[in-house]
């Protein structure tokens, strides 16, 4: 019986060749976008499950409330996790880690920046699992100077030699003994580690004093709790935690502090509004709109194959009727309807995976993973893939099976249920959700381009092209820079430059002032130290004022610029009348990291035209810029277009004469701002790739339908044809229909697209307006394609040979 049911299916499918392989080919399409975002969600998912204690491993996150503002930043004080553990014995260990900033590590002659260059509490080898293949954990970071090192960085440093006992010189000073060698993290981990050195370390160069503050925001903190412990008991403590240890901070700075406990699952996935993160960060709305997507491929594509199956089911019906007659009961037309629509989703299940294998590596190369197919096949998944083949056969199966198996032999051999079949309400019906996704799809698509386009485009108040980022890398290049600047200014390719601490898009300092007379304490805000060239060689206008000038000598100790948000903040109306206003910096007391009750006292001179010196995502704060040359960290050069290389290689062949102990290092920094929108990228190029084959499997099961309908209405086509009727009026007459259906779609899509945009666009504080003609182009878009796909099928059977449809009538 089953081989008469696959014998009879593999008839039919060789018997109807091209609408089988429309129908097979749009299911395909649907699940190979399927089993793809499902591996690059699942592969999102994979992120710090390696952890043996994981479940019990939280990250303290910190939200800073200031007057102007506020910020939410993975970057906690020192003192924060062992006063955890202190007051909570739930919190069983806590570990603290410091980012090193890519030091320079030496070893003979080897010289490398290491990225991923951590010191930590040796807690740390206890509540992370990063087992150690060489060395004892117990004693590995026993020792101020201890260093443990991956596999690969081992063999970076030091070939086949055995890396325990070696000594690597870190950042010229720091003579690092290597203890302990631990495996490569896996690539599913948010906290990048090529080198971990021991966190008391520290305390040699900043003092135990400084370890234990609540003002120094620059570690990230780690706890440990009981097993099985509810953590929303200790979320529930904190608020009074907070304010016995950070009252007297708060009363000095105006910043209050909120400490949020984040489950270390959620950390790769949920932190994109955090800032100063070392951690590799997915977005967890990207994760739900893919996922959307695949589900909308899916559904358009079972869609298509509920409806070219009932629709090619009423060519059977003589055929069901013959059975009967022979003998065959109801039961077995069901299974035999059933078992033909779960071979065919087989064949495109394995069509899809086929198509997978093929594509997956261009989908890599856009989407900035590493995703494999082969693991996908464990036991869980393989049921899950059974589960859907069994899912979507039934669904198309179900409705032909039993509306055909219920029809009387006779009636059926004498052709009168021809003018009953067909199913017709279902297949409109499945129209106009498969384009309405579509549309949605479509009117989304629009939206991300537009808003990508704007952020890639948008006036920023600043000049970021061509602008070259040099760190400073030792105390002499930060003392002679204006010697510097002169050599570089030589060269004619180079218009400009100039020496700072904060930069568009990089980290930047926090700072304390005051302003007399206005009523209130201390306000926390953002400060750029730089020097006199920093406006014109980063392109920035001034709103009122003057910019900095060596030929004002009180300028480096008492002159400020601010920008126009911070004299609105301050209340002072225009930058006009800002000019003059006095503030006070409270300055930063590096010996034990507190606010300092001395003043550097100063006067506004100019205020700066506001710029985007974060992301889009963020609205422009309140900034003071100031002159400090000490605490210069890049000099950035101004560079002609032409003969890039040629500079490059001048600005290189310059460094290495200053300091031939540090490699070379530069970044642009158009392309350091870029990065702030890679999740957007990749997000756009999987959106619009989706959506443009959803698209086309909705194409694929119209041009079906219509060949079919133009099928079924082939002797009323003759007929009109012979009383005279055009070709153009064929062909509207069997367009019109469907597009009723598209329009239909249309109401049903804009309102859905508009709420789902909308709340992806809240995301940025800068963004595009949803202007009424983006929705109007995708609706003219969609009933384009819909008439295109169309109008072939309409055309041909239009200009087919009456004679042929009605001769055997």
């Amino acid at each position: 019986m089953i081989k008469n049911y696959i014998t009879v299916a593999l008839r039919n499918l060789s018997r109807h060749k091209v609408f089988s392989f429309i129908n097979i080919l749009g299911l395909a399409l649907g699940l190979a976008c399927c089993i793809t975002i499902f591996l690059f969600v699942q592969d999102e998912f994979r992120y710090d499950t390696f952890h043996s204690k994981g479940d019990r491993i939280y990250r303290l996150n910190n939200n800073r409330i200031r007057e102007n503002g506020a910020d939410f930043t993975a970057m906690t004080p020192p003192a924060l996790g062992p006063a955890l553990v202190k007051d909570y014995p739930e919190v069983q260990k806590t570990a603290r880690f410091f980012d090193m900033r890519s030091p320079l590590v030496v070893y003979e002659d080897k010289k490398f920046f290491e990225p991923d260059f951590l010191l930590a509490d040796s807690s740390a080898l206890e509540i992370f699992t990063l087992p150690l293949v060489k060395g004892n954990p117990q004693t590995a970071l026993k020792e101020k100077f201890s260093l443990i090192i991956t596999e690969s960085t081992a063999k970076k440093y030091f070939g086949t030699e055995d890396p325990l006992g070696k000594v690597v010189t870190v950042s010229g000073e720091l003579k690092f003994t290597v203890t302990g060698v631990m495996k490569d993290l896996p690539m599913h981990t948010h906290l990048k580690i090529n080198c971990l050195g021991n966190f008391n370390l520290l305390r040699d160069f900043v003092g135990q004093e400084r370890l234990s503050n609540w003002v120094w925001h620059q570690f990230f903190t780690y706890i440990l709790v009981q097993e099985k412990y509810d953590i929303a008991s200790l979320e529930a403590k904190l608020p009074q935690f907070i304010t016995t240890y950070t009252a007297d901070e708060t009363a000095r700075s105006g910043t209050r502090y909120n400490f949020k406990i984040q489950p270390l699952k959620d950390v790769h996935l949920q932190s994109s509004h955090l800032e100063f993160d070392i951690a590799q960060r997915g977005d967890i709305q990207y994760v739900y709109a893919f996922s959307a997507i695949a589900l909308f491929a899916l559904l358009i594509a079972c869609f298509n194959f509920m409806n070219l199956s009932t629709a090619r089911s009423t060519k059977r019906a003589k055929e069901v009727g013959l059975r009967k007659v022979v003998g065959a009961n109801r039961k077995q037309l069901i299974s035999q309807f059933i078992g033909e629509s779960i071979l065919l989703v087989s064949i495109a299940m394995g069509m899809a995976f086929i198509l997978v294998y093929v594509t997956l590596p261009i989908f890599n190369d856009f989407s900035s993973k590493n995703l494999q197919l082969l693991p996908m096949f464990n036991i869980l998944s393989i049921l899950g893939i059974l589960v859907l083949i069994l899912v979507v056969g039934l669904l198309a199966g179900l409705y032909p099976a039993f509306f055909l198996s219920a029809f009387q032999p006779v009636r059926v051999l004498k052709g009168e249920l021809r003018s009953r079949l067909g199913g017709y309400t279902l297949r409109q019906t499945l129209v106009v959700l498969q384009f309405a996704i579509s549309t949605v799809l479509i009117i989304g698509t629009a939206i991300v381009f537009r808003q990508l386009n704007y952020i890639q485009h948008t006036n920023l108040g600043f000049s970021k092209e061509q602008l070259v980022s040099l760190p400073i890398r030792n105390g002499d290049m930060r003392r002679n820079f204006e010697g510097i600047k002169t050599e570089l200014l030589q060269n004619p390719n180079i218009t400009a430059a100039t020496s700072c601490y904060g930069l568009p898009g990089s980290l930047f300092a926090g700072d304390a002032i005051t302003i007399p007379g206005s009523g209130s304490d201390i306000t926390t805000i953002n400060m750029f130290l730089v020097d006199y060239d920093y406006i014109p060689t980063l392109g920035m206008e001034l709103a009122a004022g003057r910019n900095f000038s060596k030929d004002f000598g009180r300028d480096v100790e008492g002159a400020y610029i601010l920008n126009e948000t911070a004299v609105r903040e301050f209340g002072w109306g225009t930058p006009e009348k800002a000019l003059g206003k006095e503030i006070h910096w409270k300055k930063w007391n590096q010996d034990n990291a507190t606010i300092s009750d001395s003043l550097k006292r100063g006067k506004v001179i100019g205020v700066v035209k506001d710029f985007h010196y974060k992301s889009l995502h963020q609205k422009i704060e309140p900034l003071v810029l100031h002159i400090y040359p000490s605490a210069f960290e890049d000099i950035v050069v101004k560079i002609r277009p032409e003969n890039m290389k040629a500079t490059l290689a001048f600005l290189e062949n310059k460094w290495t004469k200053l300091d031939a102990n540090w490699p070379f290092e530069y970044t642009f920094l158009d392309e350091q701002f870029a990065r702030k929108y890679e999740s957007e990228q990749i997000f756009s190029k999987v959106f619009i790739t989706f959506t443009l084959l959803s698209i086309f499997i909705a194409c694929l099961g119209l041009f079906g339908l219509a060949s079919f309908t133009a099928g079924q209405r082939s002797k009323e086509i003759g007929i009109r044809k012979v009383l005279g009727a055009s070709v153009p009026g064929i062909v509207f007459l069997l367009s019109k229909d469907f597009l009723k259906l598209v329009l239909l779609s249309l109401v049903i899509a804009v309102p859905l697209a508009w709420y789902a945009m909308s709340s992806w666009l809240e995301d940025f504080a800068y963004r595009i307006d949803m202007d009424w003609w983006v929705f109007a182009m995708a609706g003219l878009v969609a009933v384009l394609i819909a008439l295109f796909t169309i109008s072939f099928q309409s055309i041909k059977a239009a200009l087919s040979n009456p004679v042929k449809s009605l001769r055997n009538e």
